[in-house]
C-alpha cells in the first residue's frame, strides 16, 4: 500500500463528481476519453462537454453532477478521468486550507476516517518525496 493510501482510498461514490464547472477536459484528455467511449473527439464534445476552446468544461446535469457521473456514483470514464479528477482529494484546497480538508472529509468517504489535515498534508508531503 502507497503513502496516499494510507489516508485515501477512491470508493467511487460520485461525492467528487458535484459541482459546476472547474473540472476542465485537455486535447489528451479528450483524445483519452473518446477512445476508451469509442467516440470521435466531436461526438464526446458534443454529449458531455461545454461548447468552447480547450481547455473545456465538463457540461453538468440538472442536479450539478459531472455527465460522466454515473446513477450508482461511478465515473464512466473512471480509468482515463481528467488529471484534476485523478488526483483528488489531494488539491490545493483540502491541502492548504483546513477548512476545505474538513469539507473533503465529511464530505468524502474514501478519506479515513478521524483523520487530522496534518496527517493528510504530511502524507501528501511524504508520496511527493518530501522530508517532514
Amino acid at each position: 500500500m502507497g503513502v496516499l493510501e494510507d489516508v485515501f482510498e477512491c470508493r467511487q461514490c460520485g461525492c467528487c463528481c458535484f459541482g459546476r464547472r472547474g473540472v476542465r477536459f485537455y486535447a489528451e484528455d479528450l483524445e483519452a476519453a473518446a477512445s476508451f467511449l469509442r467516440l470521435t473527439a466531436s461526438e464526446l464534445k458534443r454529449l458531455y462537454l461545454a461548447p468552447g476552446k480547450e481547455p473545456w468544461d465538463i457540461r453538468t446535469d440538472p442536479e450539478g453532477f459531472c455527465l460522466f457521473h454515473q446513477p450508482d456514483g461511478r465515473c464512466l470514464i473512471h480509468a482515463v478521468k481528467p488529471e484534476v479528477c485523478r488526483r483528488w482529494p489531494f488539491l490545493p484546497g483540502p491541502l492548504n486550507d483546513e477548512s476545505a480538508f474538513q469539507d473533503a472529509a465529511e464530505a468524502c468517504p474514501g478519506l479515513k476516517k478521524g483523520l487530522k489535515w496534518s496527517d493528510f498534508k504530511r502524507a501528501f508531503g511524504r508520496s511527493a518525496g518530501q522530508t517532514e
